[in-house]
């Protein structure tokens, strides 16, 4: 029987969008808590995160309800942000470029500790430029970051205690030559692909999780990747974020636009298209090329996340734009 394929729609107007408030408000990370209510901005210059809360119409309010962080937390420089829920408490996980992860604790509602409830860092942590940060699914046991300097994901594990805590050194390490300057990551729905956004040579590698049965219970990626896209139309891959499908988004910081790679199933894994199957222009031409003629790695789209049939992609230029999809069987 021949395996379906899903064709990637996109609608051509953004469902909402707004902006910055000011110009040192860089909008680099975003993210939707597990039940979609609330959209996280990691916005680097002000070393703040700002939380904004889904209305009974199902449109985000533009006005954040909660910020964390700001110019005295300590925060340095945030970039990417994850959420992770189990029961009735949320977990905020928020990576920062200096080379820490900070974690927050709230309840459902979205209210969050003031001060992170623990910070992974130090020499033992090996962070290092930790662009990009995410809880691995299905059951979130673990954190990963990506470290642009180092070329690595690091993986920490939850500790089976109360209250909260991850171990600050890594149970495992992930390293290949594919993963040149990763500027961010994402994790399939299942956990079992992990794909790296490689911003030094315009490329995206995916890894699949080894069977437990092989690793002696022990979470692990790779050693090599299932599939390593080297599409000539990347530049300076941001960010990277699976659709429910398991095809691939990937913003492209130095290019007006993100890139769709479709997925289909071979004869052992999954395999993605060589070449986008979609390309999605976010922002007004001119603006971007007054940006990107100053430096070729910005102007573009940097964050972005998915939540049921919602895309939210962010960058300094375009503030947030939130974008409604739709995969159809072929």
């Amino acid at each position: 029987m021949r395996a379906s394929t899903y064709r990637f729609i996109v609608d051509d107007m953004p469902l909402q969008h707004f902006c910055p408030r000011g110009e040192m408000q860089r909008f680099e990370g975003v993210s939707f808590s597990t039940s979609g209510d609330l959209l996280g901005i990691a916005t680097a210059d002000t070393n703040s995160i700002l939380l904004f809360r889904r209305k009974n119409d199902g449109r985000f309010d533009p006005n954040p309800f909660l910020s964390l962080g700001g110019p005295s937390s300590g925060i340095d420089y945030p970039h990417d942000l994850s959420f992770s829920r189990r029961g009735e408490t949320e977990l905020l996980a928020v990576a920062q470029r200096a080379g820490a992860i900070a974690i927050y604790q709230g309840d459902q509602s979205g209210h969050f500790s003031a001060e992170p409830i623990q910070e992974i860092r130090g020499p033992e942590a090996k962070l290092n430029y930790s662009d990009g940060v995410a809880f691995v699914p299905p059951h979130e046991e673990h954190l990963a970051a990506c470290n642009l300097q180092l070329g690595t994901v690091t993986f920490f594990r939850r500790l089976p205690r109360s209250p909260v805590r991850f171990d600050v050194v890594p149970q495992f390490e992930l390293r290949h030559s594919s993963m040149c300057s990763p500027d961010g990551l994402a994790f399939s729905r299942c956990g079992r692909w992990l794909a790296t956004a490689n911003h030094g040579n315009h490329s995206v590698s995916i890894f699949k999780r080894r069977s437990k049965l092989l690793t002696g219970g022990m979470l692990r990626y790779g050693p090599e990747p299932a599939a390593i896209i080297s599409d000539p139309q990347l530049r300076h891959p941001h960010s990277v974020a699976f659709t429910p499908r398991n095809q691939l988004i990937v913003t492209n910081a130095g290019a007006n636009y993100f890139s769709l790679y479709s997925s289909r199933k071979g004869l052992w894994n999954l395999r993605w298209s060589e070449f986008a199957s979609l390309q999605k222009t976010v922002n007004d031409e001119d603006a971007f090329r007054e940006v990107n003629a100053g430096n070729k790695m910005e102007g573009g789209p940097k964050g972005i996340a998915t939540h049921g049939n919602t895309i939210a992609v962010c960058s300094p230029e375009i503030g947030i734009k939130l974008y409604s999809f739709r995969e159809v069987a072929t």
